[in-house]
């Protein structure tokens, strides 16, 4: 069964046996392994249900560690640490020859981060090692943003989780690679933007892969056991309102329904941090089904549009 503690000796102590640990981030929680022992990190993968070419995040106390994993980290990198770290930013560099590339999914480059909630920094300065930490789910499920959720997704196997409470961004960190070479490239949205990229790099961010592979990329992901439906403005769901039995996710734009009704607002932020836990709630009532009204278009709505993109099917017009 899982267990839940606010202690951090206990999830050192955990991770130092090469068990695993849920970590609290500011993005979604953690499933947390030393990067260090592949041995913990196939444990990672193997709890996770995930496949062995989805590469790993690795999660640093301080930036300083970044020169432990990177062969090279040069100015753009350094600009963005500096912008956003501690933060939701994951970069993506050239990885040293010593990583193991059971963390990285093959690839000759490695995703770093700094984490910006304070359980997940002082458990990592306790630790004193990096982390390797993808959502707290299985393979392809909702990511979760409090410790209920990952109790939910884990009820039935040993696992401690470390108690941080709600996170506050709620979607998974931004990821950018920064290659020898290259162009600074976005390989997953996140709530920090483009253009907020763009302001301290003082040139383009790329918004394509260019064949690197990062976590979060499969077409079905971030997804309820309900059968999941999104639709936009010109779409007619109004035959579907008598449904007692419909889960309803609106963005300011609520209509009255005889299902169950969730209202995330129209502030991105505000949307995003209640997005996951919104999907928890739904899938977790005696419904058939959950249909989500689609936010407006424009950057700033960009990764929340990515997540719905993969947890819900489209309804057309």
């Amino acid at each position: 069964m899982a267990q839940i503690t606010d202690q951090i000796s206990l999830a050192v102590a955990t991770l130092n046996r090469g068990e695993l640990v849920a970590m609290p981030t500011e993005t979604v929680y953690g499933l947390a392994a030393d990067a260090s022992n592949e041995e913990a990190v196939a444990r990672v993968f193997a709890l996770k249900g995930r496949p062995a070419t989805n590469p790993l995040i690795v999660h640093l106390a301080e930036t300083s560690w970044v020169h432990d994993w990177a062969a090279e980290a040069g100015p753009d990198a350094e600009a963005l640490m500096a912008a956003f770290w501690p933060g939701p930013l994951t970069l993506v560099l050239p990885a040293k020859a010593n990583v193991s590339r059971a963390v990285t999914a093959g690839q000759d480059t490695v995703a770093l981060r700094v984490p910006a909630h304070p359980q997940a920094l002082a458990l990592l300065e306790e630790f004193g090692r990096a982390l390797v930490a993808p959502s707290a789910n299985k393979y392809m499920s909702i990511s979760p943003t409090s410790s209920d959720h990952v109790a939910r997704q884990f009820a039935g196997d040993e696992l401690l989780i470390l108690e941080g409470g709600n996170c506050e961004v709620g979607l998974e960190s931004t990821i950018v690679a920064l290659l020898p070479g290259d162009e600074p490239r976005l390989l997953r949205p996140g709530m920090v933007s483009v253009a907020s990229l763009e302001a301290v790099l003082g040139k383009a961010v790329v918004q394509q892969s260019g064949g690197v592979v990062a976590p979060g990329q499969h077409h079905k992901h971030y997804s309820p056991g309900l059968p999941c439906f999104r639709y936009g403005a010109d779409t007619d769901v109004s035959h579907l309102y008598q449904a007692s039995d419909i889960g309803w996710i609106f963005c300011g734009n609520a209509v009255p329904v005889s299902g169950k009704v969730i209202e995330l607002g129209a502030n991105p932020d505000l949307y995003a941090q209640g997005l996951y836990d919104a999907l928890y709630r739904l899938d977790h009532d005696a419904l058939s089904a959950i249909y989500i009204a689609e936010p407006p278009k424009g950057p700033e709505w960009q990764a929340v549009h990515n997540r719905l993109e993969r947890a819900a099917k489209p309804l057309s017009s």
